[in-house]
């Protein structure tokens, strides 16, 4: 096991996988758990010249945990990286879960 670096001010949550060294940059002193990945279908729209565009995509989501450490809220990640991604306070992770069984189970 590796030691706790001196930066570290939380103990890891239980869902940390995360290996925390000394050297870490400031920006990735972050607890995460362990991505679940989920296929998806995935469709943008943007607008180009005096249109809108629909593309699809099959990609992969990631789901996953994240705190950064020393801050107290726990975060949700959803997304497949940084420019399709939103992170979501875990209520409101739950609040998005049953709106979203809400929405599928009326169509």
């Amino acid at each position: 096991m590796l030691s706790r670096p001196s930066w570290q001010i939380d103990e890891c949550p239980s869902w940390c996988t995360g290996e925390h060294r000394e050297g870490d940059h400031p920006d990735d002193r972050v607890h995460r758990g362990v991505p679940t990945t989920v296929p998806v279908v995935a469709r943008r729209t943007s607008f180009v010249a005096a249109g809108i565009r629909r593309d699809t995509d099959a990609t992969e989501f990631e789901v996953a945990l994240s705190r950064v450490d020393g801050e107290p809220e726990t975060w949700l990640y959803v997304g497949a990286g940084p420019a399709a991604a939103i992170d979501v306070s875990g209520e409101s992770g739950e609040r998005l879960v049953r709106a979203m069984n809400d929405v599928l189970r009326s169509r």
